[in-house]
């Protein structure tokens, strides 16, 4: 699922950077230039270390470059469920942290002025089920109570076609704090900061192997970098560098289609307020109008062949029809997919394993804020900054048992969550 998305033909033309070739210097080699990869760099150039970037594709190529561009608070779950997971004061600073991640890529992109389309209107999730509406407000009222958090509103069906105009749902929630962005220019004017303060980026520059020769190196196919530190944010990319990471982050692949450009009254009449949309179906949709009037639309999707491919998008494409009859007869201009890191815990993980490497992944769908925040945490402990607040972090990493037959168990998940989605309350 690999074809052209919607956000690589209309980011610009991508700048070519260099492929390493012999030996490189620096303090801390980061593995993966995605928001993760990027955000470390960039806020260890900002404390003064010397940092090299290596690739194995392009910037963006990941997630970070094809993902929905929506920036969501929390994480998979309700923060109830994580007080009662995690207790109460690491509960509540995994929320702050979450808010704070969205303020924090708000910041880097207005104080530098990145041309990526950053919308900060709040972000909607409508109710699937009418019994998803009462979940809702059992939130609401929670959020405001025990987290004092007041941006909460829940939508009858009626009051939220002033949101989302649609009959396919039963209401909505909406937070305030959302936003949304084009993430593929995102990634590339990170990764412009990250090298006007000194980061090297390499492209095409794979890590095939890590040594500790008192140094760290990393070995590519024509070079070696050689540093004190070493971060793999690799997420859901992660190859066979390290076997622990690889083994504690399950991919699963999320598909999206585009429209053609529409009308501005035709936007306007979908989605008023320019929100953010994730719904609550376990396998959720996930839409936003684009700064050119698409709609983009996305979706789970597991495909085993090309007929399955070409099924896959067609059914999504009819239940962005289902959603909005308005776009019956528009034309799909795009159809693109990538692969999204989850973990057992269903949280991401930030940390480091024994031998010293640092690592950020898993973000369950999560991560256009909170990998930006993973990087400035893993900047953070590199440095030994006193203000690191890391509520996320993982002591030690354990191999999801049976992790080489993810692929079936995923698909049998998805199968479990379909019926649930089709039978359940």
């Amino acid at each position: 699922m690999d074809s052209l998305s919607m956000w690589e033909a209309t980011a610009g033309e991508r700048k070519q950077r260099p492929t390493l070739q012999g030996d490189r210097h620096c303090d801390v080699v980061v593995i993966g230039a995605g928001y993760t990869g990027l955000s470390t760099a960039y806020h260890l150039q900002e404390k003064g270390h010397k940092t090299v970037v290596l690739e194995k594709y392009h910037v963006g190529f990941g997630a970070s470059g094809r993902n929905g561009g929506e920036l969501l608070t929390g994480f998979q779950g309700t923060m109830e469920s994580w007080v009662a997971k995690k207790g109460m004061e690491t509960a509540k600073a995994m929320w702050q942290m979450s808010l704070d991640s969205i303020d924090i890529t708000e910041h880097i992109i207005k104080e530098h002025g990145i041309d990526c389309d950053f919308v900060r209107n709040g972000d909607i999730r409508p109710a699937f089920k009418l019994s998803h509406l009462d979940k809702f407000k059992r939130e609401q009222e929670y959020m405001a109570k025990v987290f004092d958090f007041h941006e909460l509103n829940v939508l009858d069906k009626d009051e939220m076609k002033s949101e989302v105009n649609t009959s396919f749902y039963h209401g909505a929630r909406t937070n305030e704090r959302g936003a949304h962005f084009h993430p593929l220019k995102f990634a590339r004017g990170l990764a412009d900061l990250a090298e006007e303060r000194g980061a090297i980026i390499y492209e095409h520059s794979e890590a095939l192997k890590i040594e500790r020769k008192g140094k760290v190196v990393v070995t590519t196919e024509k070079g070696r970098v050689l540093a004190d530190e070493v971060v793999i944010v690799t997420n859901a990319y992660a190859g066979n560098l390290n076997k622990t990471i690889k083994g504690s982050v399950v991919p699963v692949e999320s598909i999206m289609i585009a429209t053609e450009p529409l009308t501005e009254e035709l936007m306007k009449e979908m989605i008023p307020n320019n929100r953010a949309a994730s719904d609550s179906k376990n396998l959720l949709y996930y839409f936003r109008r684009t700064r050119d009037n698409r709609m983009a639309f996305g979706g789970s999707g597991r495909a085993f062949s090309k007929r399955d491919q070409l099924r896959l998008f067609d059914t999504l494409q009819d239940g962005m029809v289902e959603v909005f009859p308005q776009l019956k007869g528009a034309k799909v201009e795009f159809r693109w997919g990538g692969k999204v890191g989850f973990t057992q815990e269903m949280l991401p993980y930030i940390g480091h394993l024994e031998d010293g490497t640092h690592f950020a992944f898993g973000y369950c769908g999560r991560g256009a804020a909170m990998a930006v925040m993973a990087g400035k945490i893993l900047a953070g402990t590199i440095t030994h900054s006193d203000d690191v607040i890391n509520p996320l972090r993982k002591e030690k990493l354990r191999p999801i048992p049976f992790h080489s037959q993810h692929a079936k168990a995923v698909g049998i998940m998805k199968f479990y969550k379909t019926f649930q989605d089709k039978y359940g309350s």
